[in-house]
């Protein structure tokens, strides 16, 4: 199996409420001890994998994620946050930028009040991502710009937010249901694939980077904050047993994997 990049889901932790979030983690309150997650970075630099992707909750959130960067660093892999924005900020910065390679922001909507329907933080999220994508840029981290694409933002012309921040890649999801993960308003935000098309097909110029349902399935390869693998096959999520108690390669040979989707969706890129 050929691995390059793995999402690191190391903190359950968040402060948004994103009704189309599959990543939920809360009623569980589980998290990983920093030793923990330092013995499963040491894992995932032995598999050979080049790039990490510290994901949550929102990872900014927790008080070990500085040292998680830094040990990955010193193991030479490829590092990289995904963030609300939260944690996004010149001290943070100060203190670890030579361990940070590229930083991802989520936006899905140039207008406030769809944000704010949508369940993503305040009533001034877009004014917060313009304001901390330019930090990102003038420290000289590559930055890249998430949207989930649904049902109120696909016939939104995101031209004047994404030439405003100008990121290093802008990547846009068809917003995907998972089984017992998401807000019970997500049915109401689900478009087909022939309404994602028209956005894409209205934003071509800006090239995007676009992920269907069917790219996202099975394309990635994620931990928990259980320290498991876990995958969305069939639009919900099946699980391995904890990595550090079965072993890393074992709990990964009965994680299905596919890597030409991962090649479809853009997963291979200069990092």
């Amino acid at each position: 199996m050929v691995l390059e990049s793995v999402n690191f889901h190391f903190w359950a932790l968040c402060n948004f409420k994103c009704n189309y979030c599959f990543a939920r983690f809360e009623s569980n309150n589980p998290n990983l001890t920093s030793n923990q997650c330092l013995e499963i970075i040491d894992n995932i630099s032995d598999a050979l994998i080049k790039k990490i992707n510290f994901a949550g909750g929102e990872p900014t959130l927790s008080p070990y994620l500085g040292d998680l960067l830094v040990h990955s660093k010193k193991l030479g892999l490829v590092t990289s946050i995904i963030s609300n924005g939260t944690g996004i900020n010149r001290p943070f910065f100060e203190k670890f930028r030579k361990s940070i390679d590229w930083i991802g922001l989520s936006i899905d909507s140039g207008f406030e009040m769809i944000n704010f329907k949508l369940g993503i933080g305040n009533r001034n999220i877009v004014k917060q991502i313009i304001r901390k994508s330019k930090i990102i840029q003038d420290i000289g981290i590559k930055l890249k710009i998430n949207t989930v694409v649904n049902k109120l933002n696909y016939q939104e012309d995101f031209s004047w937010l994404i030439k405003r921040i100008n990121p290093d890649r802008w990547k846009a999801f068809q917003i995907l249901k998972i089984k017992n993960q998401q807000s019970v308003k997500l049915n109401d935000l689900l478009i087909s694939e022939a309404e994602f098309e028209d956005f894409v097909k209205n934003h071509l110029y800006l090239n995007p980077i676009t992920e269907t349902n069917q790219l996202m399935l099975e394309s990635y390869l994620m931990i928990d904050p259980f320290g498991r693998f876990y995958q969305n096959t069939g639009n919900s999520y099946i699980f391995s047993r904890p990595i550090l108690e079965v072993g890393f390669k074992k709990e990964l040979s009965d994680i299905t994997y596919d890597i030409i989707k991962y090649i479809q969706r853009g997963g291979l890129y200069a990092w």
